[in-house]
């Protein structure tokens, strides 16, 4: 009899933990471990998240085939602040140690060295194999034949994170580069992707990391936690980098001969009362600004570096620092660039499906071949009965309408707000519109008031969304280059006249939007909102933002949404093809 098709279950217990099925070389079913407890960047294991997606993908327990785990050492393990502390407060022996020698100019070099990643790296398999016997319990528990828990098998942080985006950005031969703030010692790897098989080109250990760096300076800036780093990217453009900028090259800068970025400064809480010292006086505008700009210049100068020495043309972007819209803008521009991928949860969170390919590869005894992913929406679903079982629970006033994109056409027509919650969940940070509060772009005002409502201290606009047949008329860079990107909201782009004129609530105070283009085959519930608003008004861009209210994760269920809806003064629910108004008839007069 022939092998069973390989089914693989991957995992991650990082600060953004989630699962992934990978069936036939496709993610079929993903979702994190947020969106189900309701905890922003949940870590440990992912036990809501894996019969989830077992169901999802329509697999019995017992159908797994394989297990993967993402990361030899879980991130919840090991310091998550942006100086390294534990949560409570609390410094790691390891850290204690680093500190002193980087304390000593003699010994410091010690740290850069690749030596010092191997003996950290070392001390990692135990760790792991303690890490897997606490998964297997639980797997067992929850169904999972007691061989394959035994034969599950951790995977390397930046592995996975290249594994993810190589093998769903459907380029055969490209440069991949992995830039995050550290995860298994490491904060990057660059590596070419050939006929399904991974070449990694460089290691760069987290003591150079860039993203670290960046994180300090949101400390700074005042935003106390890691994953604020957008609130940075935001703010630049409000600052001036001039007085700013040396502060961060004198720490990190470019080695074009070793072929990556190197820490020149201190680590941890040195580094962090340095940095500190050296912009003492500093607006926090100015220092978002001098930290983006020497971000784009380092990570320019790698891309480009790498794109020269392999001569690929085809590049692909992942790991946490890739989040920044900015920075991707910027490669995309470079003349090398033929085509550019970022990898939709390019953060942590997306690193159980790396995992998951790169078991997949060992299972088959071959690699798989990359596929195009065409759209991330992967997550649950729910059926009409538990959205209007949601709705009555809540004591909600609410219609049933035949044409939901009509109505909701027309109260958006109406300059009302409007949220979005249908089909599938959206996998990664972005909500593309099936879990999304959708406005008109005619107001720069809205962005004060809707971040007020939400409860969000935002500093970018809201992001625009439109069909793909008009994206050429509203971005003066669109290129065949950036458009698949664009799809997931992983780029900023430069806004036309029109689009300033049409949409100024989508663009920023430096030219740039952060769109969504919109394919009726992807969404179409979507791209009929847009026709139907187009046909009442001649315009075609639309506000989209994230549903759910500050420092939540983005809705989930029904239940959800009804909550989230509550606990803000948006105007209407739209729920599948239910129209919920607000008690309290949202705003009092229009903005």
């Amino acid at each position: 009899m022939p092998d069973p098709t390989p089914v693989v279950l991957a995992l991650s217990d990082s600060h953004d933990a989630g699962a992934a099925v990978i069936v036939d070389g496709r993610m079929v079913a993903a979702v994190n471990e947020e969106r189900l407890d309701r905890r922003k960047m949940s870590g440990g294991l992912p036990v809501r998240s894996i019969p989830v997606v077992l169901r999802l993908a329509g697999l019995d327990p017992r159908d797994v085939t394989d297990v993967a785990v993402a990361g030899r050492i879980s991130l919840g393990e090991v310091p998550l602040t942006n100086d390294f502390s534990r949560a409570d407060g609390s410094f790691a022996p390891a850290q204690r140690v680093a500190e002193t020698l980087d304390g000593m100019p003699v010994l410091r070099p010690v740290l850069r060295a690749d030596l010092a990643l191997d003996m950290y790296r070392r001390f990692m398999p135990g760790l792991s194999q303690r890490r897997l016997a606490a998964c297997g319990a639980s797997l067992r528990e929850a169904g999972l034949r007691s061989g394959i828990v035994a034969a599950m098998r951790a995977y390397d942080h930046h592995d996975a994170h290249l594994a993810s985006a190589y093998y769903t950005s459907g380029m055969d031969e490209c440069l991949i580069l992995s830039n995050d703030g550290f995860g298994d010692g490491v904060c990057c790897k660059v590596a070419v992707g050939k006929a399904g098989r991974l070449r990694v080109l460089s290691t760069n250990s987290f003591f150079n990391s860039i993203g670290v760096l960046y994180n300090y300076a949101t400390r700074l800036c005042g935003f106390l936690q890691a994953h604020h780093a957008g609130k940075t990217t935001g703010l630049a453009a409000y600052g001036s980098s001039e007085r700013t900028v040396d502060a961060f090259r004198a720490i990190i800068d470019w080695d074009a001969t070793a072929g990556r970025y190197v820490n020149r400064g201190s680590i941890f809480r040195r580094a962090l009362r340095d940095l500190g010292t050296a912009l003492q006086g500093a607006s926090r505008e100015d220092i978002a600004a001098g930290v983006q700009r020497h971000l784009e210049e380092v990570l320019v100068a790698q891309a480009s570096h790498y794109l020269r020495e392999t001569g690929l043309r085809r590049i692909v972007l992942v790991g946490g620092v890739h989040a920044n819209v900015k920075v991707n803008q910027r490669i995309a521009a470079l003349a090398e660039v033929e085509e550019l991928f970022v990898y939709p949860h390019m953060g942590d969170g997306g690193l159980a499906a790396g995992a998951g390919f790169l078991a997949l590869g060992e299972a088959r005894g071959a690699p798989p071949r990359p596929y195009r992913l065409e759209h991330v929406y992967l997550g649950p679903a729910f059926e009409e009965e538990e959205m209007s079982a949601a709705l009555v629970r809540a004591r909600l006033r609410f219609t049933r309408t035949e044409r939901p994109a009509a109505a909701i056409a027309s109260m958006l027509a109406a300059n009302q707000v409007v949220a979005r919650f249908v089909g599938a969940m959206e996998y990664g940070p972005r909500a593309l519109c099936h879990r999304s509060i959708l406005y008109p772009a005619t107001n720069p005002e809205v962005n004060r008031w809707l971040n007020e409502q939400l409860r969000r201290t935002e500093f970018m606009p809201f992001a625009p969304v439109l069909r793909m047949q008009d994206a050429g008329a509203f971005f003066t860079d669109l290129s065949p280059a950036v458009v698949h990107a664009a799809e997931f909201m992983t780029i900023t782009l430069t806004a036309s006249a029109r689009m300033a004129r049409e949409a100024p609530a989508t663009v920023h105070v430096d030219g740039t939007a952060r769109p969504q283009f919109v394919r009726p085959e992807i969404n179409s519930d979507c791209h009929e909102i847009l026709d139907e608003y187009f046909a009442l008004t001649g315009l075609s861009v639309l506000v989209n933002t994230s549903f759910n209210m500050h420092e939540e994760p983005i809705v989930c269920s029904p239940g959800d949404a009804v909550r989230a809806f509550l606990d803000s003064n948006i105007d209407a629910l739209a729920m599948g093809p239910f129209i919920a108004r607000h008690p309290s008839q949202g705003r009092s007069a229009a903005v």
